[in-house]
């Protein structure tokens, strides 16, 4: 479960964001948030995450969201047009340097977001390292 908010670092007001979280990741992935209302300077997007399993949990500012160019959509059941939206999203420890590459994703049928619950959170070296090897063998001839 994730709860999402903005916030002002320098008045220290919290705005909820009265969206689902597919829709407020997707519009922070094309616009930073509005000005603070109260002193009009930048707001951050700030979201609280539960991992489950301990690891992780907790709030995060998020420094970037990210979609692919180019979204891949399918005819589903009943016909109905499926789009895949996988979200790379980097996250920042509240008072931490350390960043994080979360990688949630939603199906969405019709106008349904539906979440994908296999969401992975990596340290943004050890995601690094992955691309990295990817990158390196894409480019090897097979």
């Amino acid at each position: 479960m994730a709860a999402q908010c903005l916030y002002c670092p320098q008045c220290h007001k919290k705005y909820s964001t009265h969206l689902r979280l597919f829709d407020t990741l997707y519009d922070f992935s094309k616009a930073a948030p509005e000005n603070c209302p109260a002193c009009g300077s930048a707001r951050e997007l700030h979201i609280t995450l539960d991992f489950q399993l301990g690891v992780g949990d907790g709030d995060f500012k998020v420094v970037h969201a990210f979609l692919p160019d180019k979204l891949e959509s399918w005819l589903g059941e009943d016909e109905e047009e499926v789009t895949l939206y996988p979200f790379l999203v980097v996250l920042q420890g509240a008072g931490e340097s350390k960043q994080f590459c979360w990688m949630p994703y939603w199906h969405v049928v019709g106008k349904e977001a539906r979440f994908g619950q296999h969401a992975l959170c990596l340290e943004h070296s050890q995601f690094e390292s992955l691309a990295a090897q990817a990158q390196q063998k894409m480019l090897v001839p097979a």
